[in-house]
């Protein structure tokens, strides 16, 4: 199994224990609401009074545990981003061994086990903006989200006599379809007093209306891009590496942007997905081994530039799909990250 295989792996079992932290919440909510009695207007916590606290505590939990899900699993890829990139170049190291001196090649593998990104770097990645928020304010968006979601998925669950558990099961079912759960609920109380983030129900490109959905979405995300941008800032740091290639995952099936954009990239082209929840790969372009082992052998560390492997451009394909998609690019204000963070060599 392959580096990048193993960090898919991991996702998932990343987002199990994130799916477990929404769990706790509905049955911590439902074990508060169960012996409400409720009147015929649309159900909202802030109406009963007995039990703001303990809504409050609740939401508050699943904000922290979220937020620190996501902290600590990136942190987790993003040392495994290093390690793979480590155990990459100690692989091509080892080919060359006995064609080069004993001394030096301990000295260049010691300078490749050294290497690291600082905790400083994956501090500022994990405190940055995308967009127009940090991590941390996304997160808060989801949990009045998720606040929302219950109260609609409450309204339309909650029945006298009904245990927690069957309450919190009712729940749940109800947010795995929220949007026949607010018709439902919109056609029991006839024209609603929405608030402000009822009436935006329908969120716009790349936002569910679950908040459960738009968690998982978040932290599969973040947890991806710090494995990538791991990667990113020690290939950049080791002038071995001489470009990348981004590979189509052999998951991907259905033809889109990864099949027109796959190709060699400089080492410089900033990338950590085509897209969200994309599971495309990056290897490393080397210099080749007979350049490596003259280098080597003189204690030489040449730029990048010097190998004839060198990837000096974007492909072809990119600058066509560039050129075929500038209008419609130019029209949308929240551009492909990939664009964005390599907005520098584009003119858009």
């Amino acid at each position: 199994m392959t580096p990048d295989e193993r960090h898919l792996k991991r996702i998932n079992r990343y987002l199990i224990a994130i799916n477990g932290v929404y769990d706790d919440l509905v049955r911590e909510i439902a074990l508060v609401v169960v012996r409400l009695k409720v009147g015929d207007k649309l159900f909202r916590f802030r109406d009963y009074g007995t039990i703001t606290k303990e809504v409050s505590r609740a939401l508050k939990n699943y904000n922290d545990n979220l937020l620190s899900s996501i902290k600590t699993y990136t942190q987790y890829e993003w040392d495994y981003g290093n390690a793979k990139v480590s155990e990459l170049l100690i692989e091509n190291l080892a080919k060359v061994k006995g064609k080069v001196s004993g001394t030096a090649y301990e000295a260049k593998l010691k300078e490749i086990s050294t290497q690291s990104v600082n905790k400083s770097a994956l501090e500022a990645f994990q405190q940055r903006k995308s967009g127009k928020f940090t991590v941390s304010e996304r997160v808060w968006n989801i949990t009045k989200q998720a606040k929302e979601n219950l109260e609609f998925a409450i309204d339309d669950a909650l029945r006298e006599g009904m245990s927690a558990q069957d309450l919190a099961r009712k729940i749940k079912g109800n947010l795995n379809n929220p949007d026949a759960l607010f018709r439902r609920v919109r056609d029991k109380h006839g024209n609603l007093q929405l608030s402000k983030n009822a009436k935006a129900f329908h969120p716009g490109q790349g936002v569910y209306r679950s908040a459960h959905k738009n968690a998982m979405r978040l932290a599969a995300n973040e947890i991806n891009t710090a494995y990538r941008q791991a990667e990113q800032l020690r290939i950049q740091g080791n002038n071995d590496v001489v470009g990348q290639k981004i590979n189509l995952s052999p998951q991907h099936k259905v033809y889109d942007i990864c099949d027109e954009l796959a190709g060699s990239y400089p080492k410089d082209f900033q990338w950590s997905s085509w897209h969200v929840l994309c599971k495309c790969f990056r290897t490393m372009i080397l210099k080749s081994p007979t350049e490596l082992i003259t280098e080597i052998n003189n204690g030489q560390n040449l730029s990048p530039e010097s190998s004839s492997n060198f990837v000096s451009g974007v492909p072809d394909n990119f600058t066509s799909w560039l050129s075929e998609n500038r209008e419609s690019l130019e029209k949308i204000k929240s551009k492909p990250y990939f664009l964005e963070e390599n907005k520098t060599q584009f003119t858009m």
